[in-house]
């Protein structure tokens, strides 16, 4: 019987070690600086995140403070064959609105155990003429190489989430991670 004790122990060690994935603090101005090709002038957050198959960076950065328009970039990047490559891009922007990126507002995960990153990040819509009034929430999902959304507005207290017209092509498993942290999420 120890035998067996042993061997299911070993076998929901190696599940439980395949599903890992690390979160590696990085310095923000010395990565701006280091010659990294992400878009942009300012990083405004930048995460490494290493699953069992995947080295990621995912970057969120913009032009210098008062550039008009205001455009967000968010990347991601993985190590390919000793390389950096971006694996996905999208430019962030909208007449007289500013976004805001939510550094400590995020969640890593990988719901459907396929061993690579799954992730929500958190920014915010504001008028341009008053950055301190927002105007809307937007969960941007990473997965599998593509950004997904949810978007709850100001105006209506938060209370409806609309999605991207991609989202109901997200796994389940993927929905209920990202919804679940949503809901649990101060929007204001």
């Amino acid at each position: 019987m120890g035998k067996y004790t042993f061997f299911a122990l070993l076998l929901l060690g190696c599940s439980v070690a395949q599903a890992q994935i690390t979160d590696i603090t990085v310095n923000k101005e010395n990565f701006q600086s280091s010659g990294f090709p992400f878009k942009g002038k300012r990083v405004l957050q930048v995460e490494r995140i290493q699953t069992p198959k995947e080295d990621n960076y995912i970057i969120f950065s913009k032009e210098e403070r008062g550039a008009d328009p205001d455009k967000l970039y968010a990347q991601q990047f993985q190590r390919i064959d000793g390389m950096w490559v971006p694996i996905v891009e999208e430019t962030i922007q909208e007449d007289g609105i500013i976004t805001s990126v939510w550094e400590s507002r995020k969640a890593f995960f990988d719901a459907d155990k396929d061993g690579k990153l799954d992730a929500v990040f958190i920014y915010s819509r504001h008028p341009k003429d008053n950055v301190e009034k927002q105007l809307s929430c937007i969960a941007l999902i990473l997965y599998k190489g593509q950004f997904y959304r949810m978007r709850a507005e100001a105006e209506d207290g938060y209370e409806k989430t609309t999605y991207s017209d991609n989202y109901a092509s997200l796994p389940a498993e993927v929905k209920e991670n990202a919804e679940r942290y949503w809901q649990n999420l101060d929007k204001r």
